[in-house]
């Protein structure tokens, strides 16, 4: 016997499309909250819980951009690896939800290229060693 069930409410029938362009048109500014919500036919309450959930992110994401920043100006040579490595770190000891490898303990390729895509500031060449000469230099003297 086929069921004849009838949605008798309009609750969560947005689209996912919808609720993206809201969302960019409230983080660039076009738009308050109010009028995104309107234009695009999504619930308010809900627009505004994914915009504090996606600045959050961003929030995160930016320290993690200072942080690699800052062990950079300390001459500490950072690979592609110790940043896929760093970042599955940061979501394990913030009870960050995310797809990481567990076994290998590291964020995935994927993951890496769209963050570097996201912070142009960051650049990674494979770290050079010191020279000989360089260590000789730097001792307790000459410091």
């Amino acid at each position: 016997m086929p069921r004849n069930y009838k949605r008798k409410t309009e609750r969560q029938s947005w689209s996912e499309e919808s609720m993206a362009a809201a969302i960019k048109d409230v983080m660039e500014g076009k738009m308050g909250y109010k009028k995104a919500a309107v234009i695009h036919k999504v619930p308010q309450s809900t627009l505004e819980d994914k915009i504090k959930k996606a600045k959050k992110e961003e929030a995160q994401e930016e320290d993690l951009v200072k942080y690699i920043l800052f062990l950079k100006e300390g001459l500490y040579g950072l690979t592609l690896t110790d940043v896929r490595k760093l970042a599955f770190q940061v979501a394990e000891k913030n009870n960050i939800p995310h797809t990481f490898n567990r076994e290998k303990e590291r964020a995935g390729k994927d993951w890496l290229y769209s963050f570097l895509s996201r912070h142009k500031e960051l650049s990674f060449k494979n770290p050079e060693k010191t020279s000989f000469t360089r260590m000789k230099d730097c001792n307790h003297t000459a410091v």
